[in-house]
Formats: structure tokens, sequence, C-alpha cells
């Protein structure tokens, strides 16, 4: 069970990221709107899709996920985890204006142009560095004598692939400096961070915690499915770029990752749909479907004959809102009320309606056969806007609300 102390690191977090999703949602709603009716906005809409995707990364899910993992390790202080989620919930805030304003364009302060969104953003690697090195003392002094669980592997990894994406972020930052100008380094390295950070920290992160909360006593020890998901995951980045850009060689060496991960994920699905016990009762049956959705479209976009997902804008928008808004987001919320008892039980399944909602909107969008509809841009745009009532309800709540006690 969590220390007080890493049980207040939980809270703060919980709070502090509903704030953060409650405006990155009503930023991706202000986007929606905007694409919609033409909305004179004033700001360019690729900076408001930055700014959204900047929040929902590095303030709303990072941060969570930073003081759940804490607080699976007795010997991680609750009070360092508290600091790493203010420094974390601090840095992705000050990113946001210049996010907003000016994307990845560099500003003109003075007589100098600095790109602040990024310098910025860049104060986000101190929590993830420190974080990291806690994590690892912690985990270290956790698996002296003990058997490892499914769970525990999963975090261990998680965090070893955080660490793998920031290579991505310091290779963009070195491209400059070094006189290399080969668009193929920049896109790929972009993606080698976002991918890293989605893929790795984010969705094994989360699903770490879904089995430590399934398998409380870490009866299941880890089997082949991570190594086929570990396998695929250093190449998954090579699925966004640009088919110009990735040779053949590439392309299939992609493929393969992708449905080695898909494969991986897929086994953890079976196993988590047949563990007993009363937590995968109600609320739990959304997260496993759409993890299990998320993992059946990567298979089966790298069997797919001639699709190339870098090609295909609308349907990787909707697999990383089924991959992020989705199951990670849907898995928090469940975490949150059931293992740690931040949430209110009777907010949980608004949000989970509002993700549902939100995800069959992006489907006229998705570009798929039969799907697409001339009213698909505003039924997105009206869609996007239930997940920012479900979390400034699910905010208001956690400020005003009694916690509920967690079911395990």
């Amino acid at each position: 069970m969590p220390t007080p102390e890493q049980q207040a690191a939980v809270r703060t977090a919980w709070r502090g990221a509903l704030a953060c999703f409650t405006l990155a949602a009503a930023t991706g709603a202000l986007f929606r709107f905007a694409a919609a009716y033409g909305l004179p906005l004033g700001l360019g809409l690729g900076n408001v899709r930055h700014a959204h995707s900047h929040l929902m990364y590095f303030g709303w899910a990072t941060p969570l996920l930073m003081a759940m993992l804490a607080a699976r390790l007795p010997a991680f202080s609750g009070r360092t985890a508290q600091r790493l989620v203010w420094v974390c919930l601090g840095a992705a805030l000050l990113a946001y204006p210049p996010f907003l304003l000016f994307g990845y364009t560099p500003a003109v302060v003075g007589a100098r142009r600095l790109p602040l969104s990024v310098m910025a953003a860049g104060l986000n690697a101190v929590a993830w560095y420190a974080f990291m090195g806690y994590y690892a003392r912690a985990a270290r002094a956790a698996a002296r004598g003990a058997r490892r669980s499914m769970g525990q592997t999963l975090l261990d990894l998680a965090v070893a692939f955080l660490g793998v994406a920031t290579l991505g972020a310091w290779g963009l930052a070195l491209l400059k400096p070094l006189g290399i100008s080969d668009a193929f380094w920049s896109v790929a390295l972009t993606h080698l961070f976002l991918d890293m950070f989605s893929e790795g920290w984010f969705v094994l992160g989360t699903l770490g915690l879904v089995w430590m909360h399934a398998d409380p006593e870490g009866a299941r020890p880890p089997g082949r499915s991570l190594a086929l998901v570990c396998a695929g995951l250093p190449a998954l980045f090579a699925l966004a770029l640009p088919e110009s850009l990735a040779g053949p060689g590439l392309r299939t060496w992609a493929r393969l990752a992708s449905v080695l991960v898909g494969a991986g994920l897929l086994v953890n699905v079976w196993a988590l749909a047949r563990a007993p016990g009363r937590r995968w009762a109600g609320l739990w049956a959304l997260p496993v479907a759409l993890l299990a959705a998320k993992a059946a479209a990567q298979v089966g976009a790298g069997l797919w004959p001639g699709f190339w997902p870098a090609g295909r804008h609308g349907l990787r928008i909707l697999y990383l809102h089924l991959t992020l808004l989705g199951f990670v987001t849907a898995s928090l919320a469940a975490l949150a009320w059931q293992a740690h008892g931040v949430a209110r039980r009777s907010g949980v399944p608004a949000l989970y309606a509002a993700l549902a909602v939100v995800l069959a909107s992006l489907l006229p969008l998705s570009g798929l056969p039969g799907l697409s509809a001339a009213w698909g841009l505003k039924a997105a745009a009206w869609a996007s806007a239930l997940p920012v009532a479900a979390g400034a309800w699910l905010l208001v709540q956690s400020l005003r609300g009694v916690p509920e006690r967690p079911v395990s």
C-alpha cells in the first residue's frame, strides 16, 4: 500500500493533471471548432494543435504516471514524488503559451529570435531524468529477494523507454550544431521521441499499473509477450515517416515491428480479460477493449498490403486518440478511483462516455471506406466539448468532495 506521503503525491498529481487535461481538451475543442466553422482565431491552427498535444503529453499523463509509479515502490519517497509532480506540471504549463502563440517557430524577443516553446519544453527533461534516477534506486531496493511480476517488469520497461525517447529529443537539438540538414534525420528523430514516449512510456507504464492492480500478489511472471513488444518498439517510429523517406528495408522492418508490438499487447489483453476478481467488473471493460482495438490496429497496419500509415493523416489521428485519449486516459481514471481513491466513481463514467463519443466522432474523419461524411468536421467539433466538461467535473469533485476509499 502507498504511504500517506505517496498518496498525497498521487492526489496532487490527479488534481494538477486534471487541470491540465481540461485546459488541453479545451484547446483541442478550439482547434476543432476553428477547423469546422472557420473561426478567425488570430492563431495558427498548427500552433493550437501543438499546444493541445504538448499539454496532454506532459501535463496530463506524465505527472500522473510518475506519481502512480512512485506509489508502487516503498523506497520511493512521497515528498520527492510530489516535488517531481510540481516540476512536471509547472514546466508543462510554462510551455503552453509559447506553443499556442508560436508553435515551434522562434519568437522575436528584442533583437533576437528565440525558440521559447522548445526552451520551456526542455525543462520537462529535468523532471524526467530526476524521476528515472529515483525510480532506478527504488526499484533496485524493491527487487532484492523479490520475484519479478508482470506489472513491475512493465514499469521498468516504461521508464527505460522514457530514457530512449529523450535520445530522440537530444538528437534533434544536435542536428544544427553538427551541420546535418537531411530531412530524414529531422523527421526520424522527431518520431523516435514522440513514439517512444507514447508507445513506450505511456502505454507500457499504464499497462504495468493495470497489471499491478489486476495481479497485486505478483503471481504472473513476465511472459513472452513482453519480448515481442520490446523487439518491435524501437522500429515503430518508422511507420510515421513519409513513404518517400523510408526505403523498402525500413518499411518492412517497421511493418514487422507493428505486428510484433500489436501481437504482444493482444496477449496481454487476453490475459487481463481472464483475470479473476471484482476489479474487472464494470469500469475496466472499456480500457481493456480500447487496448484490444489499439493492438489490433497495429497488427492490421503491419499486415495490410500497400498500406502506409504516414499517408493517412485522419487514420493516424484516430489511432493516436484511441491510444492516448482512449486506453491511457481511461485506465488512469479507473486507477485514480479504484487503486488510489482520489477520483469519485460517479465522475469516471462521465469521462468514459465523453471519450467514447470523441473516438466515434473521429471515424468520419479517418478516411476509412464508407465512413466519410460531410458533417464529420462539425460533429467532431461538438463532440470535443464533452471531455472538457467531464474533466472539469472530475476536478470539481476532487477539490470539493471527500475521496473515496480505494477498492484495492
